[in-house]
């Protein structure tokens, strides 16, 4: 068990860090925007972010998820079918959304960006083509384990977006344009690099409407899944337009990102979790329970960390200028209940390998739903009163309603030996740490004390295995 364990720690290691990297470039990038423009301004951005997120959810269709499945459980001609058909079916309906999005740029500007900008939505529209047609060479990457690449390309990614954009933001004053302009130019250059890839695997003799067939049939529940998991990132922030103003949702975005920091932890476990259980197979559930236990602790602690120093982060200065501009430093106040959310995201992901192995994407669709609804609702309801805190809560609360219900659903179907004990152990020793925070002075050498507790009491309270005592004091010697 452990070697299976440390078999996927070293891909999620790999494979999370090149994922991370990939977004972290976004908040690498937030003094220089919260430095630099309005909290209006920065409500645009992140409008268009959130919608090129969500398109890019709806034009992958589920293709990139059934492919996934497909190749890393394939060989040979079989599986170059699967790949040349996937990518021509994703190069064909995302050049057809660029162009139809570059002619109606006037109509959408509003209604995307709740302002005129009409260059803006042509340059959105051929960044979700260029990030679409990239992130197939590196969804083949992960399949066939080759972490060098993987990483050398998110390498590029981030360092080319964070450079184009201090040129383009503070020397030519392009202001929102130069942000993205900057990442189509990255985009397009990366879509050329990876396009090797993409020729050594491709064959159009062997593109089959049999295989494109067998992708969608499994992939295509995903697309309504992804979207309503996509309306559960986006609703918040139209929500907070329609029901509130611009400048509340730059500020909502601001504290949003931060909370998104154990949303990184997450997705970049996932990013080896994924490969991982789909080739251990059905009957590993001992050791995915096990996954289970330790993902729950390093993600509460995690989570912890940023609840007690979140404002020492957004007020670090370097050079008389701080990580976070000043107007933005209430924003911090619903960091907590939004990585809360991500937590109980994580609760999700390691649940879903009882509906991959069972191909129940469906069950996924109806599991979205419910939480996509929920958040919908909630931020109707909340954000009149309690506004950003409100969107914060409807957040949280969706992601808790879907942890639960797939965990009902997995109980029917796939039934696992979860080490409940230990998960109680995990769970109260958050909630005593966090209560101690309220009972301390918001002092330095008192977070030291809060920083180092959660893996104290664990330990003082009988969470580890002799197994894993000794092997933990193996590796201290």
């Amino acid at each position: 068990m452990f070697e299976q364990i440390k078999k996927l720690s070293g891909q999620t290691l790999i494979y999370g860090t090149g994922h991370i990297m990939a977004r972290l470039v976004t908040f690498l990038l937030l003094p220089l925007y919260t430095n630099v423009f309005t909290a209006e301004e920065y409500g645009v951005i992140s409008l268009a972010y959130v919608f090129m997120g969500f398109m890019g959810v709806v034009l992958h269709y589920g293709l990139d998820v059934a492919l996934m499945k497909k190749y890393v459980q394939t060989k040979g001609e079989e599986r170059t079918s699967f790949f040349s058909s996937a990518y021509v079916s994703l190069a064909l309906t995302s050049l057809i959304f660029a162009i139809c999005v570059s002619l109606g740029s006037d109509f959408l500007a509003p209604v995307i960006l709740d302002g005129n900008y009409p260059k803006l939505i042509v340059y959105i529209g051929w960044i979700i083509f260029c990030d679409i047609l990239w992130s197939l060479p590196q969804l083949i990457l992960r399949a066939e384990e080759k972490p060098t690449k993987y990483i050398v390309f998110s390498l590029t990614n981030v360092i080319a977006t964070m450079t184009l954009n201090l040129v383009f933001v503070l020397v030519m004053k392009l202001g929102i344009e130069g942000v993205l302009l900057s990442n189509l130019i990255v985009s397009g250059s990366l879509l050329i690099m990876t396009f090797p890839i993409v020729l050594k695997r491709i064959s159009l003799q062997h593109i089959s409407g049999k295989h494109w067939k067998t992708l969608m049939t499994f992939g295509l529940p995903f697309l309504p899944a992804g979207i309503f998991s996509m309306f559960m990132e986006i609703a918040d922030r139209y929500l907070l337009k329609w029901l509130t103003d611009m400048e509340t949702v730059g500020l909502y975005s601001a504290g949003y990102k931060l909370g998104m920091l154990i949303m990184l932890a997450v997705m970049g476990f996932n990013m080896g979790w994924q490969p991982f259980f789909l080739k251990a197979g059905s009957d590993q559930k001992t050791v995915f329970a096990r996954i289970t236990t330790y993902v729950l602790a390093i993600l509460g602690f995690l989570w912890l960390l940023l609840y007690i120093w979140v404002d020492d982060i957004v007020r670090f200065q370097i050079g008389g200028i701080s990580f976070y501009g000043e107007a933005y430093w209430s924003s911090t106040a619903i960091v907590p209940v939004i990585a809360l959310g991500y937590w109980f995201h994580g609760v999700y992901i390691l649940q879903v390998p009882g509906m991959y192995l069972q191909e129940k994407s469906k069950n996924l669709m109806i599991v979205r739903a419910v939480g996509a609804l929920t958040n919908i609702l909630l931020n109707i309801i909340l954000i009149p009163d309690y506004g950003a805190m409100g969107a914060a809560w409807a957040t949280c609360s969706s992601f808790a309603a879907m942890a639960f219900l797939i965990f009902y659903m997995n109980l029917q179907t796939f039934p696992m030996n979860y080490e409940w004990g230990r998960i109680i152990r995990v769970i109260m020793s958050i909630m005593f740490v966090f209560a101690m925070g309220y009972t301390m002075t918001d002092t330095w050498v008192n977070k030291l004390i809060l920083s180092t507790a959660f893996p104290i009491i664990l330990y003082l309270t009988g969470f580890m295995t002799k197994d894993e005592r000794q092997r933990l004091q193996r590796l201290l010697k």
